[in-house]
């Protein structure tokens, strides 16, 4: 299949990828699910039509002859006749491509043709000949022309083309075409860099001038001051024009800075007016025949080897990308509805342990939320979870043990106590303890009751409601509890210490005391069966 059929394949994979997370897996109105599904669909609609009917620009550059090579290093700049003879495109040195580019309108052209082809430049050598502009503002405009093309490549195709700076300079050392040597993970994207560049370039320099003349890397004090001299005057007019303070979004990559030996000088130009004022020196007028080409700078270590990605590779990676991106959504999304989850489940398991025993009522509604909580999860145990909360991230299953221990541990409660509650009106006189004569008549059935269950326990609880004094009530509901007590004692064969009695006065209300209703449930004796073993 072509690339094109590739690409709308691969458009049409993530409309549907798209899709099914919005309107199966996103919880969301089906208004906004309808938006996002338009605006995607139009588009992924229009790249399509992008890659399909645009037209790209015509590439006149005849570049189809270049063999495939593990380097190619575009050449630009002035005088580039002493490398590339003008009849040249390009040129094969050592294991590299030499591509010329003689002027930064064809820069784009011949990178596109590059592309073209599956070649990607590894970086591109500079050549400034400062001889041959009389005023700084004319160089300056020229460096500005290239930097400007150069960060519209790296824009264009989200590629690296790191520069190489070449400055021609008249000394005539052979050793200059080896020097500096390369400097390892150096990268200059701003004019601070460069200086500390400089400073490890300038200790080579010392170093290399400390040789003895007969050693071979050896370079004269004379070129070693005049090189000085070079990098200050390139920090002041040059390296201002190519890079910034600080660095931004597609500025250049200055990867080194190298000498090249000229065959001309000029006296009137910018350069030789600051080297006659730095040192004084003219430097005489020289005239050289050269015969063949010239060899290259050693300037291949300099750059980072790119390897070309095809457009298939791009749209692939596009495709994982956007497959990525579509899983973080996801898997945040399920994160969000799986801790609301969770919270719902420990909130129901807080709330219902933090319900006093005495209130049944609130836990009785607590167990029946708790109860729809468990089957929810058995349910999800069984069926599956719900794919909000199931990408990849769904641990509510874990607290079903805590869930069932608590509603286990509220039906023992209620198999282990079985209470009677007896209106204390119909029992005793208002503030009085003592029964009334027609109280055994209520009693009666608690006794049948506590007969029919031998093994049970009994506790008797009194309570009043809030009027009167508190240690009142509270000394009242305990003589009430001990007067039904004696009676159930003197009534059966059970002995004394099988009941339990406490007066609890107002302490534990079962109704509001702000009205007669209330408070007349609140006059009560409750009597309670238990497991012997049993402990309140």
């Amino acid at each position: 299949m072509s690339k094109r059929i590739y690409y709308t394949l691969l458009l049409v994979w993530i409309v549907c990828l798209s899709l099914y997370f919005i309107w199966q897996i996103w919880d969301i109105y089906w208004v906004i699910k309808t938006c996002l599904s338009i605006l995607i669909v139009l588009s992924c609609g229009f790249l399509w039509y992008q890659n399909q009917f645009w037209l790209r620009k015509q590439n006149a550059t005849n570049l189809h002859s270049i063999p495939k090579s593990q380097r190619i290093v575009l050449v630009a700049g002035d005088d580039l006749s002493d490398w590339i003879e003008s009849s040249e495109r390009w040129r094969l040195l050592r294991d590299s491509m030499w591509v010329r580019v003689e002027d930064c309108a064809q820069l784009i052209d011949i990178y596109r043709a590059l592309d073209e082809q599956n070649k990607i430049a590894n970086g591109i050598l500079l050549i400034i000949n400062p001889d041959r502009y009389p005023h700084v503002a004319a160089l300056e405009q020229r460096i500005s022309q290239w930097r400007q093309e150069i960060e519209t490549v790296q824009a264009l195709y989200k590629r690296q083309l790191p520069l190489t700076l070449g400055i021609h300079t008249n000394l005539l050392d052979k050793n200059l075409d080896y020097w500096p040597q390369n400097i390892n993970n150096q990268l200059c994207r701003q004019r601070s860099s460069v200086q500390e560049y400089f400073e490890c370039l300038q200790k080579q320099l010392d170093s290399y001038a400390a040789l003895n003349p007969q050693q071979p890397e050896h370079i004269s004090y004379t070129v070693a001051s005049t090189l000085y001299l070079n990098q200050q005057w390139l920090i002041q007019y040059v390296i201002k024009n190519l890079l910034p303070e600080k660095p931004y979004r597609n500025s250049l990559y200055l990867v080194a800075c190298v000498w090249l030996n000229s065959f001309n000088s000029n006296q009137n130009a910018d350069w030789r007016k600051f080297e006659i004022e730095a040192t004084g020196l003219v430097t005489p007028n020289q005239t050289f025949t050269v015969t063949g080409l010239k060899n290259f700078p050693i300037i291949e270590n300099n750059f980072v080897h790119q390897r070309y990605l095809s457009k298939g590779a791009k749209y692939l990676c596009y495709g994982i990308n956007w497959f990525l991106i579509f899983c973080l959504i996801g898997t945040g999304y399920s994160f969000v509805e799986n801790k609301k989850w969770l919270q719902k489940v420990i909130a129901g398991h807080q709330q219902y342990i933090a319900i006093p025993q005495h209130m049944e009522k609130e836990r009785l509604d607590s167990i029946n939320n708790l109860k729809l909580i468990q089957q929810t999860l058995h349910d999800y145990m069984t069926y599956g979870e719900p794919r909000k909360m199931g990408f990849g991230l769904y641990h509510a299953t874990r607290l079903l043990p805590i869930i069932n221990k608590d509603i286990n541990t509220f039906q023992l409660e209620k198999q282990k106590k079985q209470i009677i509650r007896l209106d204390t009106t119909a029992l005793f006189d208002v503030g009085q303890s003592k029964l009334k004569t027609d109280a055994k008549l209520v009693l009666q059935g608690v006794l049948t009751w506590v007969q029919a269950n031998p093994n049970k326990r009994v506790l008797i609880d009194g309570h009043t409601d809030n009027t009167g004094n508190a240690a009142s009530n509270k000394t009242l509901s305990f003589s009430r509890a001990e007067a039904v007590r004696d009676w159930l004692v003197n009534a059966s064969t059970f002995p004394e210490d099988h009941f339990t009695v406490q007066g609890y006065g107002d302490s534990k209300p079962i109704a509001s005391n702000d009205n007669p209703q209330g408070r007349s449930k609140n006059r009560r004796v409750e009597i309670t069966l238990v497991d012997m073993n049993h402990t309140d």
